[in-house]
């Protein structure tokens, strides 16, 4: 008789039961260095400590989930729990970053249910939102040593080149990201022709947004244009035309994120087309010329703050898309209903100045400092549609109407700026990726705007919280090219004459996006001047030099 075989022991590495929640996560070591370790510190991760683990039995809830990591920001304090299983080793790790850095930049700038619980609620849930939010998770790791280079003292680059000397861990990183991406858009595709019938809105919505941030994180403006452009014309698709943005949920289901996420992508996609040249696409967009105004977006004194924070965007989401759809009827000679532009004209000068009374007095009687800057900020958005629900067909009308409404302009500029001092969280390390409440006020005023103090002062804010993002600075550039030509044409009287305004119409890149080519339309005459800016050229010189340019 053989005796019985040994069952053999497989030899286990010790956990790692001690140290930061980046190391934890990595299955590393960790020095347990305060307030970083040595190894987050070598690689630019960021470091942080939990607190410490429940006793044996508490560890871990019913249905074996672990408790997040509780680092103090709303994204780790709101995420879901995390199960072991579902990702793998390097998975974990990219979660983290997303969870800790994208998510906690995401939300600076409000919608924080979405990105704090949606998004990471949907991502245990769905495949497509898994492989996003791994992916860019990845790309966040593959960027950080671009970003900290470019914000070092003396560097020269006026905007990012997301291919520029990516070391060996950066190209690793770079390929997990662009793997991840693949999967999500292949199994997304897949899903909008098997399921294009029953695949509701809410999902459409979701990984849309997920899909835009991570070509926005790149730069790759003209993949945002088709994705957001295509997004809106599934939703209304998908939605049989039955409904308006900002309702695409049923009233029996509460996912207050899902209703940020449409206001989202609704402001996103308005302001955009509207103040940017890269999307083209969006701004001839049609599925929301329907849309009228809202009636009921309006404050009410027995509304909690959140209840008005909402009945906040719901208005300015709608008032965005009342100028936009006027403005498109200017650009592409869409018939217009005269009647009904002023009933609507009438509503929104109404409505404006109810909010601006109300914020007004927000302002005066809040006691908290962050919750009076965030009324501040609202108070800016709603000052600045005072000056857009005026808004003129005819453009000498219209340059008249913005020199009429100058003592407005000066007071949004100085709210502004006394809202971006340097401990507001938009000005922090890294301002956020996507802001769509300060940003496209700073846009307006400088391109719009005849006043140089003005137009300066707003054009030194959108500088400020462009952060290292590809399309803001290269937005930033761009307008102070425009600014210092129509400047060169200022008159004896102290104005720039009707027939000098321009409007920066087209703009591309080259292959490696070192080149921007920019196109300047003459708004009366439709003469255009056209230039190019490379990434490493100095805009000072340029613009002292601005009378030499070949145009």
């Amino acid at each position: 008789m053989t005796a019985p075989s040994v069952p053999r022991i497989r030899a286990r590495k010790p956990k790692v039961r001690s140290g930061c929640a980046t190391c934890k996560s990595r299955r590393v070591k960790c020095d347990e260095g305060r307030p970083a370790c040595a190894r987050c510190q070598k690689a630019r991760l960021p470091c942080k400590y939990n607190a410490p683990e429940p006793q044996h039995g508490q560890s871990r809830t019913q249905d074996g989930v672990l408790p997040v990591s509780n680092s103090g920001d709303a994204g780790s304090q709101l995420a879901p729990g995390m199960r072991l299983h579902d990702f793998e080793g390097h998975e974990v790790f990219y979660f983290d970053l997303f969870r800790n850095v994208v998510v906690c930049n995401l939300s600076l700038n409000g919608y924080k249910n979405f990105w704090t619980r949606t998004v990471l609620r949907e991502s245990l849930r769905d495949e497509c939102v898994r492989d996003c939010v791994l992916g860019t998770g990845a790309l966040c790791r593959a960027m950080m040593d671009q970003i900290h280079r470019l914000k070092q003292p003396g560097a020269k680059s006026l905007w990012m080149v997301p291919t520029d000397s990516l070391n060996p861990t950066n190209a690793r990183y770079h390929r997990d990201a662009l793997q991840f991406y693949t999967k999500a858009i292949s199994k997304f595709r897949r899903r909008m022709l098997l399921e294009s019938s029953s695949i509701t809105p809410r999902t459409i919505l979701i990984v849309s947004i997920l899909f835009v941030v991570f070509e926005a994180m790149q730069g790759d403006t003209d993949t945002i244009d088709r994705l957001i452009h295509s997004a809106i014309l599934a939703l209304e698709s998908s939605m049989s035309g039955s409904m308006t943005f900002g309702s695409r949920l049923p009233p029996t289901l509460d996912d207050e994120g899902v209703r940020e996420a449409d206001y989202f992508l609704a402001r996103l996609s308005g302001f955009n087309s509207l103040l940017s040249p890269f999307y083209p696409a969006i701004l001839r967009n049609k599925a929301y010329r329907r849309t009228w105004l809202c009636k009921d977006a309006i404050p009410s004194s027995d509304q909690s703050t959140q209840q008005i924070e909402h009945t906040f965007e719901r208005y300015t989401t709608y008032m965005l898309f009342w100028y936009f759809r006027t403005a498109q009827t200017k650009l592409f000679n869409i018939p217009m209903d005269l009647m009904k532009f002023q009933e609507e004209q009438a509503l929104a000068i109404d409505q404006t100045k109810i909010w601006c009374e109300f914020l007004e007095s927000k302002v005066d009687q809040e006691k908290d400092p962050v919750q009076c800057w965030s009324w501040n900020i609202m108070l800016v958005e709603a000052k600045m549609f005072t000056v857009h629900v005026r808004y003129r067909h005819d453009p000498e009308e219209f340059e008249a109407m913005w020199d009429s409404q100058l003592p407005i302009c000066r007071e949004v500029i100085t709210l502004a700026e006394s809202v971006l001092q340097e401990e507001n969280p938009l000005t922090g390390a890294l301002p956020p990726l996507f802001e769509d409440k300060l940003q496209p006020i700073l846009r307006s005023l400088t391109c719009k705007c005849r006043n140089y103090d003005v137009r300066s002062r707003a054009l030194a804010l959108c500088q400020k919280i462009s952060g290292p993002w590809f399309e803001n600075k290269a937005m930033v550039v761009g307008m102070k090219i425009l600014v210092e030509l129509e400047e060169r044409e200022r008159d004896a009287s102290g104005s720039i004459p009707y027939r000098s305004r321009l409007r920066w119409t087209i703009s591309s890149w080259n292959d490696d996006r070192t080149e921007l080519r920019m196109v300047l339309t003459g708004v009366i005459t439709g003469h255009r001047k056209e230039l190019t800016i490379r990434k490493d050229e100095s805009i000072d010189d340029m613009i002292e030099n601005i009378s030499k340019l070949s145009v």
